[in-house]
């Protein structure tokens, strides 16, 4: 009865909240790509192609690039709920099956949930931003367009910087992946090479907003810069990029509280609003969830950022405790895309690889007597008692164990924003370190996925993949890297 309840909801709200106009009005532009067709290629001239553009005219323009902006908040949300799922940020207070695969950590390519709220609109939203660009710089040129050149330089910046960043997060969270659309692949594409490439339009985003002088434009695409190089290993030069990020500097995906669809659907699912809560915080007290407890509960608790068993909140499975996520606490609250304290971090974890602990410590340190001002500024978190504020920390000198404290420091610092999960995988591939942040969940048959794997209706529509190619070969549900 549960299954099939939560089965209706969920429909219903994924049918409405997929059909946004800003998404769709530019989904119809790919027309221009004349290439291979796979899942995410959509050909719906009624909505708009490049002929509308051009009857339409300069005024085209600001629907276009929000339309951009628009289609990658939308993803951020979902990658937040279903990387916190399989990286033990939360757990599962529902009963859909597809969702309990990702909690369990053994994940079928057949997952159509996880295709339709993270998968798709990820692709979707490079998708928007790679063509978008495409089209204002064809634009540049025309003589109709020679007053808003600004406007449509704007437009390509933002444009590269979600390109880059949607590249970003296909590296990070899938264990390989292949596109469509203005850049179409014959094949699948490695973490290494995807992120390689988000690089190059990261830095294509910051250089043309350089130009223009997009200040917050640029520092999101310098911050994007740090993370890629860190993935990849180019430490140095990870920590200089970070190192130009002003303090208090942020970054956020925006939402709205105008209707339901526009909601942050981080707190959709785990406040109650428009339905029944589906995502709470584990307390290790439930063993169909693999008695699964996050390890900061107990601080978090302290600092107010989890409210234990709130009055008049109930989960859609009532044996569930609630742990309520107070991070966001509205309909509106935003989800920081980019920040000076994900730059900071990454200064630290380098400070740390090159054995310069002092300096790293001092890092740590700033933030953590920073922490419980800006929390109570950027997300309304009510200060914590006294005995509860964060204590100055004292690291060892001894990498594992160090790298382990900056591990502790992001969760907190950027919990629910996608980074527990990248920064899990991307140190358990490293050799270098013997990390892993969330292990095997044995006690619910479950696996060791640290990755997601191609979603199945691309497996079937793609002519490029066969449909074992979720995964590179050897691997496997429960094994996904």
């Amino acid at each position: 009865m549960h299954q099939g309840q939560d089965a209706v909801m969920d429909t219903k709200r994924r049918k409405w909240s997929r059909v946004r106009p800003a998404l769709l009005a530019v989904a119809g532009m790919v027309g221009v790509a004349g290439c291979d067709v796979g899942l995410l290629d959509v050909d719906d001239s009624a909505i708009i192609v490049p002929s509308d553009l051009d009857a339409a005219g300069p005024s085209a323009i600001p629907t276009l690039t929000n339309g951009v902006v628009g289609a990658y908040h939308e993803a951020v949300d979902g990658i937040v709920r279903y990387s916190g799922l399989l990286a033990d940020e939360m757990i599962l207070a529902g009963t859909f099956p597809s969702r309990t695969q990702v909690d369990n950590r053994r994940i079928l390519p057949t997952n159509n949930q996880l295709g339709e709220e993270v998968y798709i609109p990820l692709h979707q939203a490079r998708f928007q931003a790679d063509t978008t660009a495409h089209q204002f710089e064809q634009k540049l040129e025309d003589p109709e367009f020679s007053d808003a050149i600004p406007e449509l330089r704007r437009g390509i910046a933002m444009a590269r910087l979600y390109g880059g960043f949607t590249r970003l997060w296909l590296g990070e969270l899938y264990c390989w992946s292949i596109l469509t659309g203005m850049f179409p692949e014959t094949a699948p594409v490695l973490p290494d090479q995807r992120i390689a490439e988000a690089l190059e339009f990261l830095e294509a985003a910051e250089a043309e907003a350089e130009a223009i002088g997009l200040v917050d434009i640029r520092l999101a695409a310098v911050v994007g810069q740090a993370r890629a190089n860190l993935w990849l290993g180019n430490f140095e030069r990870a920590a200089e990029l970070a190192a130009a990020v002003p303090r208090g500097w942020r970054y956020r995906a925006e939402y709205s509280a105008n209707n339901p669809d526009q909601y942050n659907e981080v707190y959709a699912f785990t406040w109650g609003d428009t339905e029944l809560i589906r995502w709470t915080v584990g307390d290790g007290s439930i063993p169909q969830r693999g008695s699964e407890q996050w390890p900061y509960l107990g601080e978090f608790i302290g600092l107010n950022l989890i409210t234990y068993r709130p009055p008049g909140f109930s989960a859609f499975v009532g044996a569930i405790p609630v742990a309520r996520q107070n991070l966001y606490h509205q309909p509106q609250s935003d989800i920081l895309v980019a920040s000076w304290t994900e730059a900071a971090l990454i200064l630290a974890e380098v400070a740390v690889r090159d054995m310069e602990t002092s300096v790293a410590q001092a890092i740590l340190n700033d933030l953590r007597s920073d922490y419980s001002g800006w929390a109570a500024l950027e997300w309304g978190i009510t200060p914590p008692d006294p005995e509860n504020e964060l204590a100055q920390i004292e690291l060892t000198g001894d990498i594992t164990l160090d790298l382990g404290a900056v591990v502790a420091e992001r969760a907190r610092e950027l919990w629910l924003t996608g980074d527990r999960h990248v920064t899990g995988r991307r140190l358990r591939l490293d050799p270098a370190v013997d990390i892993d942040i969330f292990p095997v969940k044995v006690q619910v048959g479950g696996g060791d996925d640290i990755a997601f794997p191609i979603e199945g209706r691309e497996l079937d529509n793609n002519p490029n993949l066969a449909s074992d190619q979720a995964c590179p070969a050897g691997q496997a549900p429960g094994a996904w890297r």
